[in-house]
């Protein structure tokens, strides 16, 4: 009962700060199709946009292996449903919306925990072990490559131990995740990261003006390191900041730090142009309302 009320008005609540975050950056906006090739731009939303498709798998797997049926459409009702909340301050309503409509699905709290800790923990993970490892083997042992191999062996080990401390710490004799759900659970992120990262690197070569001379490779995997470290800067909501500093510092060639940094920062809108075309598109295909299913 309570879930479904604050589903309800969580929902406007988010739209209207989605809307006002889009509001304060028309001009930002503006600016950032001025100053670049408009078909790079485009197909770096589109992909940002893809993203948001394959996002509802992962919920999808891992709550199909424990029993509690939820199909992609409504996975992805739910995912495309809570996008504006990703706006509202505290960087953790997106998952917070996602939650509370799974519980409207009958999906007990022990799960759902699950389904969080795995979400958040394979996403960083994943992020380091592939954006750290390109970069450690492009850079070599040069400052930011040691740290970067360092980013790559945390993801790895958690990746390894997640599956110990989710048995013993949080299900503690429920059903596990098999092996093979694990495994595919973790290609699913990586594809997912690929794609994200494709739409980065879209965005970079779509200006002349910004100053790099990075294989798309090296630049997809500055995206992926950068935004690990962002995650795990709990002092930066959503990284801000973090985030540009540190891919601009792997990626500046000429350019300043601040520049460089300035002109990543611009990838935010590209981000929130598709998270608002992804919403209007969950709308327009009127995708079965959330918690028309029942989990089982």
């Amino acid at each position: 009962m309570i879930l479904r009320y604050l589903q309800r008005i969580f929902a406007p609540i988010a739209i209207a700060f989605l809307a006002w975050f889009a509001w304060e950056s028309r001009a930002e906006l503006a600016e950032l199709v001025q100053g670049a090739m408009p078909m790079y731009l485009g197909i770096a939303i589109a992909l940002w946009c893809l993203t948001h498709a394959l996002a509802p798998i992962a919920s999808m797997l891992i709550f199909n292996a424990k029993g509690q049926s939820v199909d992609y459409r409504t996975a992805a009702r739910i995912h495309f449903e809570n996008l504006p909340a990703r706006y509202v301050p505290g960087g953790i309503w997106h998952t917070v919306g996602r939650v509370a409509a799974f519980g409207n699905l009958g999906i007990d709290a022990r799960n759902l925990s699950t389904f969080v800790v795995m979400e958040n923990a394979l996403a960083v993970a994943t992020a380091f072990v592939l954006g750290g490892s390109t970069i450690s083997v492009i850079r070599g042992l040069d400052t930011w490559g040691q740290i970067a191999a360092l980013g790559a062996l945390v993801g790895a080990v958690i990746i390894v131990a997640l599956p110990y401390l989710l048995r013993t710490r949080l299900l503690k004799g429920e059903t596990e995740l098999s092996t093979r759900t694990y495994i595919t659970v973790i290609a699913f992120a990586s594809v997912y990261w690929i794609v994200a990262a494709a739409a980065f690197v879209t965005y970079v070569f779509a200006y002349s003006s910004l100053a790099v001379q990075s294989s798309p490779l090296e630049s997809g995997a500055a995206y992926l390191f950068s935004w690990g470290v962002g995650f795990v800067a709990v002092f930066a909501p959503q990284g801000i900041g973090v985030f540009e500093v540190v891919a601009a510092e792997l990626l500046r060639d000429t350019g300043s730090l601040t520049s460089v940094a300035a002109l990543l920062a611009g990838f935010r809108l590209i981000i929130l142009v598709a998270d608002a075309l992804a919403w209007g598109i969950g709308r327009l295909l009127r995708l079965p309302p959330a918690g028309s299913e029942t989990a089982r």
